[in-house]
Parts: C-alpha cells; structure tokens; sequence
C-alpha cells in the first residue's frame, strides 16, 4: 500500500509565514541592533549575504553584511539581487490588483471563468474558487498540489509545468470537502499567477511586468536577476536558486533592498504611486490568518502598539527575505540575506510586534488517539499548541481543520480524514487522498508519539554520538550536543532536539522516526540508522 509523496518529510516548499516570537519593546526601533545581528550572523557562519533597508523620517538607511559568494570579494550593496521567494504573492497580489482596476478580472472571477472547458473538476467547487480567494489562501487548496513530485530536492519545482498545473486541478480535493479556511497555499498563489498571466496573454512575467514593475519603476525586479545576484547559501554552503516555473505566483521573483524599499517607500505615500488601484481597498481585513494575525487583499497585517503592519516574507533555495510598512508611523524595513537566519523575527522586534492568539479549533470527542493504517504504518491523532494534527509514521505532525460532518482537511496535502463512529464512538478514521480511501481501525486513546517517553544520559556519554554521518552522496547527518541533550540535522534542514530511548537509539518529536546508532567491534560508533515509516537508511560515520 503506498502513501503518497506528499506525505514525505518536507523539503524544498516555498516558506509557509513566520509565526512570530516575543519581542524585546526596547530593542523595537533600532537599525544598529539589526546591523549588528546581521554582522553576527556572516560572522558566524549561518549567513553569507544580508542587506537591509529602513525607512524612517522618510529617509532610506541601507547596511550589509557578509560576500555575494563563499571566498569571495564581492560585498551586497542595495541593487544586489535576492530572490524573495513568498514575498512574490504580493506582487502576484498587487498584479491581481492592477488587473481588477483595469477590468480585466474581478475579485469574484472564479477558476472555472477562466479555464472554461480546459478541466474537468473531479471536485466542481475547485472551479467554484475565486481569484480573492486564491489571493488570500482560503481557497480550500492544500499548500502544494498533489502531482508536485519534487524529484530533484535541490530545485523541487523545476520541471512542474502548465499541464501538470491543469491536470492537478482536475483531480484536486477528489472525493473530499473543500473547506474554505485560511491555509497557505503554494498552490493557491501559483495558480493565481498562472491564471493571471493567461488573461494578460503573455504569461505571468510580462503580466508583472506591463501592470506592476514597470509602472513602480521596479527596474531592478523580475523573474530572473537584473543585477549581480547573490549565490544561495543554506547549512553552511553555497546551493542552486530555484527555478518555479509554473508555479511562478508563488515565489519566483528576484529583487533588490533598491527596489524593495522604493515599494515600501510608495506603499507608505513617499513616493509616486502610479498604479490604478486604492490603497486602501486592498489594506481592508479580509480574513483570519494563522499566529493571530489577518490578511488583506495583498499583504498579511499584524498589530503593533502604533498600528497595523502590512508584510509578507519569503525564502527559497537559500534566500530569505521581508517587507514590512506602517503606515500610521511610515516606517519600514526590508531583509533580504542568503543563508539561515529567519528575518521575520528582526522585523517583526524592530517594528515591536506582539505574536496573537489563535482562535485554533479543538478536535471533537473521541477523535485522539492511535490509528492503524497498516501493520507498519499509523497515524496519531492529538492536540498541539496550535491545534488538530495528524501524524502518520515517519512523518512530522500536520495540521487539520474541520470541515463539519467528521470530516478534516489536511493544510499541507491534498487529503482529508473522515471519523467513523458506531454507538457513538469513534472507531475507525478515513484517510482520502487522490480519490482514495483507506481505513484505519482506532487502537488506542492516545498518539503513540505522545507516549514516548525518554530517558537520561550523562554529557560524558552522549559525546560518543557526536559526529558527521553520510546517508547518501550529498546528504549526511550531523549530530551535537546542545545543552543536556543531543540534536540531529540532516543535510539542508534545521538541527532537531532527539530524545535517548535506551539501547543507542534515539527518537524526534517534530518527526515518527527513530536514530539507532551501531558500534563496531572496539565499542565505537561507527554508523546510524534512520528507522523512518517502515523503511530503514543506514548512514556510515565519517568524522
């Protein structure tokens, strides 16, 4: 029986937004404090390239940090490029904007408007989705489309072309609700910038192009880089940008602090703004978003003690990138850097911005609990911080909402559960997913991650693991010690916190899988080996 790949350990999606952490209010409107994380940063490794902007008293401060690339000489200046990754929704958004002004499209155009007979919808409500919902991710699309392959992890959306867009369409949410909640959608975004492109004629760049850069005077912006370009860097070295193809709303675009900031500059009425729509039309609340926070016609807002902030931020490859205005203050500040630092959280201190609540819904009675899809594979059912997840073997938790009558979608793949109950209990859950179902009996009250529990070890000990593990050309783990515990990266994801079990395995709990370490004749380590949804991968010691 096979699970599909979209289950998988995710690498290579575009950047869901950042969901903030506290602020320090007295560290909030300070340039020097971001100039000097920035310099700490590069100067320890985590960062190649960072360049910032900040408008304040409607002047534009720019500062950098760090080499366009590894051993070079080159430092980043306001017109080097970036790729934005997420940050190109808002264009796609503002496009979208453009195109309603111009009487192109409106707001409540809807997919099957503008596909005519092209698909045929597995699901007749995916036709029904319209472009605003499309704009503000609460299409009911999962954030990546089902035939989304990803077979090359280091540009996975490559060779996703125009008919594989269309064809997923077709089969999109087959055999499911719909829903229409907030959940960030790739999918959603990219579709919208297809869709766009195809009413202007051109294809999505032009369309920018024609309605939104070249109007802005955003010279410097664009699907390929117009200046030097700073190399992608992620996990201590440099990678390839990514290529997006059809996906291209979503977060194709490269662009400049230059750049960035005269949108930010026009954004805040600093500027000439030579576009057809209102301001203030597409700053209007539209919906809830995740981590408290709402979303407009373009931009997500958080609140801040001075006002509403309008912002997106983004990351691809190895690029990482933020925008933030405040109109009430007119101030912003743009983070563009390549490497490992999340900008989001600099941003959002600078501007003194409180995380929300979520108003996150609960999972009915009865629903948690252990599931047994196969003999080898489960799915865990339980309540975390921010809500329903789903947990299948091997795999990190996974949002669910409900959709009413026992059904919940899935936010970051196209499936959905449905609970069965007899006698009023539940006893079984549907997974649904590409038209089809498979059942899962309910084998106990409570998610067997959740039961786990670990154990002790003394640091003496734990030092025997640390060291460099090669699981495939290209791809290795790397095991430390933080703190009173030890943590896991494989090659291209952040380090993870794994927990002793006994016998030199150890377990995560972002993730249902299982490090089981060897020793050689001597007692050494000498290898580990990934125990991760029925499959094993070993993975020799190299350092």
């Amino acid at each position: 029986m096979r699970i599909d790949s979209t289950w998988t350990f995710l690498r290579g999606a575009v950047a869901p937004i950042a969901l903030f952490m506290a602020v320090n209010a007295s560290a909030a409107d300070s340039a020097a404090s971001i100039e000097a994380e920035l310099e700490e940063a590069v100067a320890s490794g985590s960062v190649l390239s960072a360049h910032a902007a900040i408008v304040r008293d409607g002047e534009v401060h720019f500062f950098g940090a760090g080499r366009l690339e590894p051993g070079g000489d080159s430092a980043p200046d306001p017109s080097t490029s970036y790729q934005i990754g997420s940050i190109s929704k808002a264009f796609t958004n503002l496009l979208l904007a453009e195109m309603v002004a111009a009487g192109k499209v409106t707001y409540d155009t809807t997919v099957a408007d503008l596909l005519g007979d092209e698909v045929d919808f597995a699901n007749p409500a995916v036709g029904e989705i319209t472009l605003l919902e499309l704009a503000t991710h609460t299409s009911g699309l999962p954030r990546l489309p089902l035939n989304l392959a990803m077979n090359d992890p280091a540009d996975p959306y490559a060779d996703y072309s125009e008919e594989d867009l269309l064809a997923a369409l077709a089969e999109t949410r087959k055999g499911q609700p719909l829903g229409d909640h907030y959940a960030y959608s790739n999918y959603g975004a990219g579709l919208l910038g297809y869709l766009l492109g195809r009413v202007h004629g051109g294809g999505y760049g032009p369309a920018m192009e024609s309605f939104v850069l070249e109007p802005l005077g955003l010279d410097e912006t664009g699907i390929e880089p117009r200046t030097s370009a700073a190399a992608a860097f992620t996990g201590g070295e440099a990678v390839p940008a990514w290529n997006l193809a059809a996906l291209a709303g979503a977060g194709a675009l490269w662009s400049t602090t230059a750049d960035m900031a005269r949108l930010a500059r026009v954004e805040l009425g600093l500027a000439a703004r030579e576009l057809e729509h209102e301001p203030g039309m597409v700053r209007e609340i539209v919906a809830p978003a995740k981590g408290g926070h709402a979303v407009s016609r373009v931009w997500h807002v958080a609140e801040t003690p001075d006002g509403p902030v309008y912002w997106h931020n983004g990351a691809t490859a190895g690029h990482r990138s933020f925008i933030g205005f405040r109109p009430a203050t007119s101030h912003a500040i743009v983070l563009l850097a390549t490497g490992d630092l999340d900008p989001a959280d600099l941003a959002m201190e600078w501007f003194d911005a409180s995380p929300g609540q979520d108003d996150a819904p609960s999972l009915e009675a009865g629903m948690a609990g252990q599931y047994r899809l196969t003999p080898q594979v489960g799915i865990g059912i339980y309540e975390s911080d921010s809500g329903p997840v789903a947990q299948l073997s091997g795999q990190p938790p996974a949002s669910i909402t409900p959709l009413g009558d026992g059904w919940y979608a899935f936010d970051v793949a196209d499936a959905s559960l449905r609970f069965l109950r007899e006698d009023d209990e539940v006893t079984a859950v549907e997974l649904v997913q590409n038209g089809r179902t498979q059942r899962a009996d309910k084998v106990a009250e409570t998610a067997r991650v959740l039961s786990r529990q670990s154990k002790e070890m003394e640091r003496q000990q734990l030092e025997d693991f640390v060291g460099e593990y090669a699981l495939a050309p290209g791809a290795s783990f790397s095991i430390r010690i933080a703190g009173d515990g030890l943590e896991a990266r494989l090659t291209g994801q952040p380090f993870f916190p794994i927990y002793f079990k006994g016998d030199d395995v150890f377990f995560y709990k972002v993730v249902d899988a299982e490090l089981h370490f060897q020793r050689d004749e001597s007692g050494e380590i000498d290898a580990l080996v990934l125990h991760q949804g029925g499959i094993e991968q070993r993975a020799e010691r190299v350092e």
